[in-house]
């Protein structure tokens, strides 16, 4: 690397957005070495006023003189060389501007380039959409025309279903009173029926039927039911005490 070239940083990614970025100032701020060419150069053009200087008259030897010119003149010399260097110093970072222009006309080439196609790619994008909306749109249409239709019919249906509720809520309003009045003779037949059980309940029968057991008697089953055996006899049309097994008699309700 040559002496004296100036590090300047490459401008970021995102300054090449934009045109007017691409030329930044710290890119052509003066280098630490041109500000030295014009301190030495300066020198240079001091020279003569060192000459003029020395042709005062001074209190000074003929060799101090000399060495005095001989150390100007080494001076001169070395500036010129460092003058020398510093050129081409210059030289080799102008090439380095060069190329960083270059270099930045092609990335603002390349980002144009990539923004015309991303503009395509929407403008396609968007073109597509507004087609597949045309599509939807049309079949929208056509479907509207057969909805209109649907809904005709709808309608009617729903006239035809209003005028059946109506006629299906009058036959109920009369199925409601026709059980109204069958709870009212229900209602009549319970009470009918409670009357019937009273007086069933009030009327008691003269006898009760006694089928005979094994080991039975008339006085055993009198006694056994607090009547007598001559009312059994009697109520049963018995000539003799003699009973059998399994004969029914007519036992009298005492109570």
């Amino acid at each position: 690397m040559f002496r004296g070239i100036s590090k300047t940083p490459l401008a970021p990614k995102s300054a090449l957005s934009s045109p007017d970025s691409i030329v930044c100032t710290s890119l052509f701020r003066p280098s630490a070495p041109f500000q030295k060419f014009l301190k030495r150069s300066t020198s240079i053009w001091l020279i003569p006023l060192f000459f003029s200087a020395s042709c005062s008259p001074l209190r000074t030897s003929f060799n101090d003189e000399k060495h005095q010119w001989e150390l100007k003149l080494h001076e001169v010399l070395t500036n010129l060389d460092d003058l020398k260097h510093d050129i081409n110093c210059f030289q080799t970072e102008i090439q380095i501007l060069d190329g960083r222009i270059k270099y930045y006309e092609n990335a603002l080439a390349s980002l144009k380039q990539q923004d015309i196609e991303k503009q395509q790619l929407k403008i396609e994008q968007i073109t597509r959409d507004l087609n597949a909306l045309e599509k939807k749109w049309s079949s929208y249409e056509k479907s509207q025309d057969g909805t209109k239709g649907d809904m005709q019919q709808l309608a009617s249906h729903a006239n035809e279903t209003t005028t059946a509720l109506s006629q299906f809520k009058n036959r109920i309003q009369e199925l409601e009173q026709e059980i109204l009045s069958q709870n009212r003779r229900f209602e009549d037949l319970a009470k009918l029926k409670g009357n019937l059980e009273s007086i069933a309940k009030s009327i008691k029968p003269a006898y009760k039927i006694y089928k005979v057991r094994p080991g039975d008697s008339l006085k055993k089953i009198a006694s056994a039911h607090h009547t007598k055996v001559d009312r059994i006899k009697k109520l049963n049309d018995l000539e003799q005490d003699l009973i059998v097994v399994d004969q029914e008699l007519k036992i009298p309700n005492e109570s």
